[in-house]
């Protein structure tokens, strides 16, 4: 067998956190094998030998699993070919007979041993790296997709009027409500459902607290409040005050399709008079 260490080199590091924790744990379990090959294995417990079958198993079971879920993320070309290599490593490992590794165990160490080295040398070093960074180039150009698609909450949702204790609240650019403001929740939550109760407590005395300035600043017959959970990138309430003469009381507004008013002056007139009211 080649000339080899089990000492790590920053040349193996793939990029990838993980993959690069597992690559060492291998390399901490071939520096044990070492170990006990140096000493002929003499005082060597049963105890010492089934540890390092355990690790090698656990090894598999958990690294290759990882690399694999990465390659099918991806749609890797060479995934056929790298799972069959797993495949072989794993029945390797499976198949150790541990009652002539206790018998025998300097002979049947050095076989695994060198099997490791192996894997090492032509599947780590080599085909390990290749798809680490056909994950890191995958990475890469999702985040800059998503990147290109981040649309600001002013763009999205209209200009900006206050922030609360749990909310941002915007005037809606869509002004066919007069008043229309959007409460936007500042954390990542998606699911009103899932807040805690302070969360959502909090949550809704901010959304009160706006729905109260817009009654008193255009009197509207009604404020309705709705939560598009299936529409919005976040928790997102809409509140809407509703007046009767203008034919949309008792209707359900279409927010799916709001068209954009911000730039006409009557939106600029309302944004002006919702400000001074929130004293903004």
């Amino acid at each position: 067998m080649f000339d080899f260490k089990f000492d790590w080199v920053n040349s193996l590091n793939t990029g990838i956190q993980s993959i690069d924790e597992q690559h060492r744990q291998l390399f901490k379990i071939g520096r044990d094998m070492e170990q006990l090959l140096r000493i002929q294995c003499i005082g060597v417990t049963d105890k010492q030998l089934i540890d390092i079958v355990c690790e090698l198993r656990d090894f598999t079971g958990y690294h290759f699993y990882e690399e694999e879920r990465m390659m099918e993320e991806i749609c890797y070309p060479h995934i056929t070919a790298h799972k069959k290599f797993h495949k072989r490593c794993s029945d390797f490992i499976m198949k150790i007979d541990v009652p002539k590794l206790k018998e025998h165990p300097m002979e049947q160490l050095k076989i695994i041993r060198d099997e490791v080295q192996e894997w090492i040398m032509n599947h780590v070093a080599n085909e390990d790296a290749t798809m680490a960074e056909a994950y890191k180039k995958y990475q890469e150009e999702q985040k800059k997709r998503e990147n290109a698609n981040v649309i600001s909450p002013e763009e999205c949702f209209g200009d900006f009027i206050r922030e609360y204790d749990m909310t941002k609240i915007y005037l809606c650019k869509d002004q066919s409500m007069k008043g229309h403001l959007v409460a936007v929740f500042k954390e990542t939550a998606r699911e009103l459902c899932k807040l805690s109760t302070l969360e959502r407590n909090l949550f809704f005395a901010d959304i009160s607290k706006a729905a109260k300035v817009v009654k008193k600043l255009y009197e509207p017959d009604a404020i309705c409040y709705v939560d598009l959970e299936d529409a919005d990138t976040g928790l997102v309430v809409h509140i809407l005050p509703k007046y009767k003469e203008n034919g949309m009381y008792g209707m359900m507004p279409d927010l799916y399709h709001d068209t954009d008013q911000r730039q006409t002056d009557a939106y600029k007139a309302i944004c002006e008079d919702v400000k001074k009211a929130f004293g903004a």
